[in-house]
């Protein structure tokens, strides 16, 4: 089987799974838990995406360990441990900022716990390292927990703050413009877009992704309410579904360069090989990372809030 195929089944497998995982998310929420306690007097909530945030922690996981491999193959070693646990908190921090009774503190959590991890950083450095390579090593340690931390955070945010419907309308576009950019750039493909960079995309790639990413957005956009109901409505229409999938689309494709720069300055093809004909757990997720903002941006503006 050559490498099309191989892309064509592990993709369809993925695509398989990640369904189980939104379905296994959307009937947690609907009978009603996990419930955890709030605050000291006994009182509990209901936490919403406690399915996604399991799996959002694995590839947190598994993304800052192949990270953690780039940067020694660039010369830039992270702090693995601490550095980890760090984007472990930011990361599944929109789950448990449900539960936490924090009342009018709850702003400071974010930038409490990351200058809590610069401190840690500091601390692992002047113990292990003293002076030297401060900067490279406590600056690219805070690259890895803002790129698998705080992005991932937005991702739930998504799916905790717009809800399931939503959340499976931003992923369907990033990936669908993915899809779209790989086989019409395999296809069609002449014009390089940034040889220097990523040898493989091309400009035709680029806009056979954004088609499909707004036609994408317009047509799960609509099949949302036939498949949720009610509950499942995104106020979009078409054309602003198809805005949405052509605005976040190109967020992904460019988060896709970003990852390319990463593994391009470490002299490395992919970030690993966990998965054949796709590459490692980055190599999969970094589209989503970054086009996350994007996303939250226009939901927040659409969805008033």
């Amino acid at each position: 089987m050559g490498t099309m195929g191989k892309r064509i089944v592990i993709g369809a497998s993925l695509m398989a799974l990640t369904c189980v995982a939104f379905y296994a998310d959307w009937a947690v929420e609907r009978a009603g838990w996990p419930r955890l306690p709030v605050g000291p007097a006994g009182q509990f909530r209901q936490a919403r995406g406690a399915v996604l945030t399991a799996l959002v922690t694995l590839l947190i996981a598994a993304g800052y360990l192949e990270l953690a491999r780039l940067a020694s193959a660039g010369g830039t070693p992270i702090f693995r441990f601490t550095g980890l646990l760090a984007a472990l908190l930011v990361g599944t921090l929109p789950f448990w900022r449900q539960v936490m009774a924090v009342g009018r503190h709850g702003g400071m959590v974010l930038p409490v716990v990351l200058a809590l991890a610069l401190l840690a950083f500091f601390i692992e450095q002047l113990g292990r390292h003293r002076t030297e390579g401060a900067i490279r090593h406590v600056g690219a340690s805070l690259l890895a927990v803002v790129y698998l931390g705080v992005c991932p955070a937005v991702v739930l945010g998504i799916r905790i703050h717009f809800g399931l419907p939503a959340f499976i309308l931003f992923l369907a576009v990033v990936k669908f413009t993915d899809i779209g950019a790989y086989f019409v750039g395999s296809l069609t493909g002449r014009h390089k877009l940034i040889p220097w960079l990523s040898p493989g995309k091309s400009w035709e790639g680029l806009a056979g992704g954004l088609a499909l990413a707004a036609a994408c957005g317009a047509g799960v956009s609509a099949g949302l309410r036939v498949l949720f109901g009610p509950a499942g409505t995104v106020p979009m229409g078409p054309w602003a579904g198809a805005a949405f999938g052509v605005a976040v689309g190109l967020a992904g494709q460019f988060a896709d360069l970003c990852e390319s720069a990463l593994k391009r300055s470490a002299g490395l093809k992919d970030s690993g090989a966990a998965l054949p004909a796709f590459g490692g757990v980055l190599d999969i997720i970094d589209s989503p990372l970054l086009a996350a903002p994007a996303a939250y941006l226009v939901l927040a503006v659409v969805c008033q809030g």
